[in-house]
């Protein structure tokens, strides 16, 4: 007998009828000049957590906004956006930083 709680079958917890899998794509971008990969479709939030692991920003997520390179305005942290593989996006703070 196993220690690990399950079903007997080799698998924890329960399983459920999902349906079909849907397969989340996945894409390269990078923030101000630093390679990350997300989702196709993602909260900005999400983006600068990311962001931030990878060193592309510091302090805290909720003191930024994006831009996309190639496009002009700020992209909220609470928006939710469909990014393409290598698009580019600055970080930009929304008040005095610790670098700024």
């Amino acid at each position: 007998m196993s220690d690990i709680p399950g079903n007997g079958e080799g698998k924890v917890g329960a399983v459920a009828d999902v349906g079909e899998a849907t397969e989340v794509e996945h894409v390269k971008i990078k923030v101000n000049g630093i390679a990350i990969e997300v989702t196709e479709e993602i909260k900005i939030r999400d983006i600068l957590i990311e962001a931030k692991g990878a060193g592309a920003i510091e302090g805290v997520v909720e003191e930024y906004v994006l831009e996309r390179v190639e496009k002009e305005g700020e992209l909220g942290i609470e928006e939710i956006v469909t990014v393409k593989e290598s698009e580019e996006f600055f970080a930009v703070p929304t008040g005095r930083t610790d670098v700024a």
